[in-house]
């Protein structure tokens, strides 16, 4: 039933639009319209700033590496050199809104050269520079060989061998210092390029008195281009690749631990009774190398924070942390108090002061005459054999072996335009100690340094293979085939969910 005030009634509500509705009305759209346009054109900008910052400071970082510092180094972010935090806010945030502005201006006075030409542009341009844009980074991030990694063979398991089900056994191993230099390329020794050895300290240890060995084929594959990921394939035999973010496998699930399930280096030196420290110039926590290092067994992780507490100024450190020349007066005496205890240890050390892109001098090293690039590489060099002397002369190598290796290929510095140069570009290596097992042969690469430094160090693996890696010391049946080297360029970043079930911990029931 209809109320009595509406029955016969039929209502109709028009509305009516007046000009000034109507000018507000394409107001609102011009500018919704010019938002939108400036929001791609800035989304376009940004992602060739980014880039332009990537390459010029660290040269061509791969889809593994940016992943994995999305998953694991954004917290330790604040504890980096400052400096990249400041070339990261000029290139990427003052110079895209500069750059926005300018865009902007040019297209304003492009479209005023006539309405066909201004109509069609302003359709197309923001939506032309964007797709460049996106272009650019998919050709940076090699997205072909991406896509392929998923569908193509899994070498890791095919290859990989469980260190668990490897019997490793020791009769008196040696103690181990394990000293990783930031960088540190065998290239830095060609006098042809360089006009002198700017590493003669350490290719001139051998000379002496001291027993070295050294591979002069110290091959980077994928996955082993950084630091931490070289600690972590010299360690455990494997390459450090993506785990989450674009793996579509592992998306949503949760890390619990950084490779729990894998069996590493420092793993099998803790079942035998030693005692695992860590120190670095550096945070601990840039880059999870702290997660890593505790995750398996070092007792012990020193790093920046560690300084700072023990009273070291600001201005006594450079960006990063620690000088090496400080790091190893602090090695010193740690590794007196650890060799004066008796018990077996392995001291791990982490240089910084060659770090892309520019390095960092001291003033002890100014003070020595050094200058520039080729002077921190020579200081470095420098500091590095001045500390095996140490060691020496106090008559630890009767007992204790030292392995020196650069940790992966200088990134960009001002160097790298020499090393460009060499027909190969490998690593730095050195095997120092009262004796020296035989070589089998001149080639190896990171995985190859688990089974390598623990048969250097007086254990014997069985079979000689441990994860990825073969020994490089002493006979063993199994050796490296001919194409391994391109099959691991090829394929060891594959798929594969051999290396998958290394990261997830099984879930409680």
């Amino acid at each position: 039933m209809r109320s009595a005030c509406t029955a016969g009634y039929k209502f109709e509500v028009t509305t009516t639009r007046t000009p000034a509705m109507k000018i507000l009305s394409s107001t609102l759209v011009y500018h919704a319209a010019a938002v939108m346009r400036s929001g791609v054109y800035l989304v376009a900008i940004l992602l060739v700033c980014w880039n332009y910052w990537i390459n010029r400071y660290f040269g061509m970082p791969d889809i593994d590496q940016i992943s994995y510092h999305l998953q694991f180094g954004a917290e330790g972010l604040g504890a980096s050199d400052p400096a990249v935090v400041r070339r990261f806010v000029r290139w990427c945030v003052v110079a895209p809104l500069l750059l926005l502005v300018c865009v902007l201006l040019a297209e304003r006075w492009v479209l005023a050269r006539g309405k066909w030409l201004s109509a069609r542009l302003r359709a197309t341009l923001p939506a032309a520079a964007l797709v460049a844009a996106i272009a650019l980074w998919l050709s940076q991030l090699s997205l072909m060989e991406f896509v392929a990694a998923n569908a193509g063979p899994d070498y890791f398991g095919q290859h990989y061998v469980p260190p668990a089900r490897v019997a490793v056994q020791g009769v008196n191993p040696k103690n181990l210092i394990l000293i990783y230099v930031e960088s540190l390329e065998a290239g830095y020794s060609d006098r042809a390029v360089f006009g002198d050895d700017l590493i003669a300290p350490l290719t001139e240890l051998a000379a002496g008195s001291l027993n070295a060995s050294h591979f002069a084929q110290f091959e980077q594959v994928p996955g082993t281009g950084w630091t931490i990921a070289a600690m972590v394939a010299t360690q455990c035999g494997v390459p450090l690749k993506r785990i989450t973010v674009f793996d579509e496998t592992t998306q949503g699930d949760v890390v619990q631990a950084f490779l729990p399930n894998a069996v590493c280096l420092s793993d099998i030196l803790a079942r035998h009774g030693y005692r695992n420290v860590f120190m670095g110039g550096a945070s601990p926590t840039f880059a999870g190398k702290g997660k890593f290092l505790r995750a398996h067994h070092y007792h012990e992780v020193l790093g920046r924070e560690d300084w700072q507490r023990d009273g070291v100024p600001e201005n006594a450190m450079n960006g990063w942390g620690l000088y090496d020349e400080d790091l190893f007066s602090r090695a010193r005496v740690r590794l007196g108090e650890l060799h004066a205890a008796g018990e077996p240890f392995n001291l791990t050390l982490l240089t910084v002061d060659s770090h892309e892109p520019f390095g960092h001098l001291s003033r002890s090293c100014a003070r020595r005459g050094h200058a520039g690039f080729e002077g921190v590489i020579r200081c470095s060099a420098s500091d590095i054999a001045a500390f095996v002397e140490h060691v020496a002369a106090r008559g630890y190598l009767l007992d204790t072996n030292i392995v020196i290796l650069g940790d992966h290929l200088a990134r960009r510095n001002p160097l790298t335009h020499k090393l460009a140069r060499l027909p190969e570009r490998s690593l730095f290596n050195a095997f120092i100690g009262a004796a020296v097992p035989a070589r089998n042969r001149a080639q190896l690469v990171h995985f190859d340094f688990l089974p390598t430094i623990l048969e250097f160090s007086g254990f014997t693996v069985e079979g000689g293979r441990l994860g990825l890696g073969y020994s490089a010391f002493n006979q063993h049946a199994a050796q490296p085939g001919p194409q391994r080297l391109r099959e691991l360029r090829a394929s060891v970043m594959n798929r594969s969910d051999s290396y998958r079930a290394l990261w997830i911990a099984p879930r409680p029931p």
